[in-house]
């Protein structure tokens, strides 16, 4: 089975958002019973949120949002690789995508047509944080829930 980002394990935005369209599978249910269950048994002294894994504010959602979208981007580059490789090809492209494309399509409300999945990916993951990781390992750290690390 292809590993998308829909299936990437521990996507608690997805997740999330299933809940929030209720359109929940089993996994949900079962993380969502995790999540209460520590709330509770921290007597509330634990956030919701941090049991649930969520982003506790709008700049982590904004960051968590990102992240998600890079290893969106991280997914569509050669599964023939190796995941360094894949971190190194996808840095490659965010340094060409905010060089050439992301000028250009900054002021559009969605990326163009014909553009590709991953320069769809990019051109999100840019409009929702201000800061885009660049290196290889930044990368590589943020595709770990992707290769289901």
């Amino acid at each position: 089975m292809k590993v998308t980002l829909e299936t990437a394990p521990d996507n608690q935005l997805m997740r999330a958002h299933r809940v929030a369209s209720k359109t929940l599978e089993r996994e949900d249910i079962d993380w969502l019973c995790n999540g209460f269950a520590a709330f509770l048994a921290s007597a509330g002294r634990v956030p919701l949120e941090r049991c649930l894994r969520l982003p506790a504010n709008e700049r982590a959602l904004s960051r968590a949002r990102r992240d998600d979208l890079l290893c969106a981007a991280w997914l569509e580059t050669d599964p023939a690789l190796s995941a360094w490789q894949r971190s190194e090809a996808l840095a490659a492209e965010v340094r060409r995508f905010g060089a050439r494309k992301w000028p250009r399509w900054s002021t559009l409300g969605a990326a163009p047509d014909g553009a590709s999945a991953i320069e769809r990916a990019l051109f999100e993951a840019f409009r929702s944080h201000e800061r885009i990781p660049g290196t290889a390992m930044q990368l590589h750290n943020i595709a770990a829930p992707c290769r289901g690390e």
